[in-house]
This record gives C-alpha cells, structure tokens and sequence, in this order.
C-alpha cells in the first residue's frame, strides 16, 4: 500500500487491532442480574477499543505523527464510525492504514462496546466486534510498507487480542521477520485457546491478573502466584512481563527483576472514579518509555502511576507527560 510520498520519519509506534464506539453509562446503581431493570445514570458515546485507546494514550504523550493505528471499520448509517476515528486524528495519529468499507458491502456495524459503570467507578464491558471479526491477514499485508518504516526508524509495534487470532499471529510472525519488538496487551483473550506461539519472542507483555491466569492456568492473587505466573511467560520466551492488578498495582518480571510495585497515594481530588481504559493507559506509558529508551523498570513504575492517574478521569481522557511528572513530585 503506498503512501504518496508522505515522510514518516518520525513514526516510531503502529498500534494493531480494533476500533470501537463506546455506549458508555454512568452512575448506574448497581450491575443488574438477568431479567431485572433499573432507572439512573448518564448516556455518553465516545471513542474506544483498547488497540485504539492505546494508539490516542501513546500520541498524547509521544506527539503528533509518531503513532500509526492500523485497523478496519465500516461506514454505518448513523456515523457510529466517526467517533473512534475523528478521536484519533484530534490527537494525532496517523490514520492512512485504517480500512473503511462500505456498509452495504459488508452488512456489518463497526465494534461497539456497552458499558455501564456504577457509581464506584467498576465497570462491565459488551464487546460487539462487528466488522473488527474481518481484521485479517491480507489486511496486514497491505501495510507491509509500514513494518519497512518501523524497522528504519527502531520502531515498536503494539497490538492487543481484540481481533481473530490467526491475525494477531500473523502481525507477530511478520514482526519478527522485520526485526521489530513487540509489545501485547491481551486485553480481548479468550479461554481455551494456546496463545504460547504467538507470545513467544514478545518483547513485553502487559496481562491483568484474570488474563495472565488464561495464560498460565496460575490464579494471581499475591506476589508468590504472581511470581509463578511470571516465571512461566517468561518461559515462553518474552523479555518482559507487567501483570497489573487494578487498585494494588502490579507485579514486573524480567531477567534478574521481581519486583511489586504499590499504587502511590496520590489523594486526588475528583468527581469521576472510572476503571475504563485504565489499563490501556498503563500500555501506553510502557510503550513511550520503551521509544524513549528509559531504564525498564523506572518506565512500569511510571506507567502504573498513568493507569492510577486515568482512574480519576471520565471515559477516554489520555494523561498527559506534565500529569506524570507532577505526580512524581508530589510523591517523592
């Protein structure tokens, strides 16, 4: 796929995998069991879909046109697609390897995401994948121009699991053929398949505590089975290893590294308590530091802050380098 002659010297990040519009509900009273009903909360649609999330998070703190999202959506009739997509350039990210098909070709709705979120800021999410389901090989040979500019410029490639396996496998096996580092936020994983193949050789992986259990068959619920899960997808051949565990931080594994890391303190003041994206924003803050070259383990102390910072934000609200730097004062 050529690109017109557009210099991409300073692209150093292609984010892989799927664009959602996110139906989001907040303040809901509670999460309802099957066949009940309830009345309250607060209707707002904004951009998501973790690989996208990640893409805008990664932009906000690298900089415009540094970060490439490659993905796939569909022109519905009511313009459910513009919403991930006019996020992304506002920050951005270059959108010239995202495909937009046509509705009537395809009969398919772009990924929609419906999440309630009560009034202590836990959430449910409903992926409909739509047309994410058609993310496929030949999608990805298509940009094979892009993997040429990431091996130039010593570039990282970051995907997530929210699109068919065989073509999160492919990105993977191609990566290596380029010589360019992987990193993988499972978010999206699904039980019972083997995803040991598609790890190996990844240079960083970023589970949560429920999807390093689907990867290792190890409940993690201290530093003892977090250390037993890590050691075993260490195993598998990857670099290094963050299994975040929400509001008590995270464990880091890499070679002659066991580290837990604690969520500070950091006594925010704010009206909003919100688990979307936080994760995604953990992923985000690793991926700048690894395209800055900080030392590793100052670069996932960082990003656990990121993801705690994004916690009290509404919705998709990226943190921002000055965010970062003035939470580290106050907690040093």
């Amino acid at each position: 796929m050529k690109r017109k002659g557009k210099k991409r010297d300073k692209l150093k990040v292609a984010v892989f995998g799927s664009m959602n519009t996110d139906i989001i509900a907040y303040g809901v009273k509670r999460f309802l069991n099957p066949g009940e009903q309830t009345v309250g909360g607060v209707l707002k649609i904004g951009p998501g879909g973790k690989s996208r999330n990640i893409a805008q998070m990664i932009s906000v703190l690298l900089g415009k046109g540094k970060v490439a999202m490659v993905s796939k959506t569909v022109k519905d009739n009511f313009n459910l697609w513009k919403v991930p997509l006019d996020a992304l350039k506002k920050y951005g990210v270059i959108t010239d390897f995202i495909k937009v098909a046509e509705f009537k070709k395809e009969e398919k709705f772009p990924g929609i995401a419906i999440i309630p979120v009560d009034r202590k800021g836990r959430n449910q999410i409903y992926v409909l994948p739509g047309i994410n389901e058609e993310f496929s090989r030949k999608d990805i040979d298509d940009v094979t121009s892009l993997f040429d500019i990431l091996k130039t410029n010593q570039g990282i490639i970051v995907l997530t699991f929210e699109m068919p396996y065989e073509t999160s496998l492919y990105i993977v096996e191609k990566a290596k053929k380029y010589g360019i580092k992987v990193m993988i936020d499972p978010g999206g994983i699904e039980k019972g398949k083997k995803y040991r193949k598609l790890l190996k050789g990844c240079y960083f992986l970023k589970p949560n505590e429920f999807e390093a259990e689907i990867l290792t068959g190890i409940k993690v619920n201290n530093f003892k089975t977090a250390k037993l899960a890590g050691n075993k997808l260490l195993d598998y051949g990857i670099d290094n290893v963050l299994i975040t565990c929400g509001k008590k931080g995270g464990y880091f594994f890499s070679k002659g590294i066991y580290e837990y890391i604690k969520v500070p303190d950091l006594k925010i003041k704010s009206e909003y308590r919100d688990e979307t994206g936080c994760g995604d924003q953990v992923s985000a803050a690793v991926v700048y530091g690894i395209v800055k070259r900080k030392n590793i383990f100052e670069t996932v102390k960082e990003a656990i802050l990121a993801g705690c910072l994004q916690f009290y934000k509404r919705g998709i609200n990226p943190v921002k380098k000055s965010e970062i730097k003035e939470a580290l004062r106050r907690i040093k």
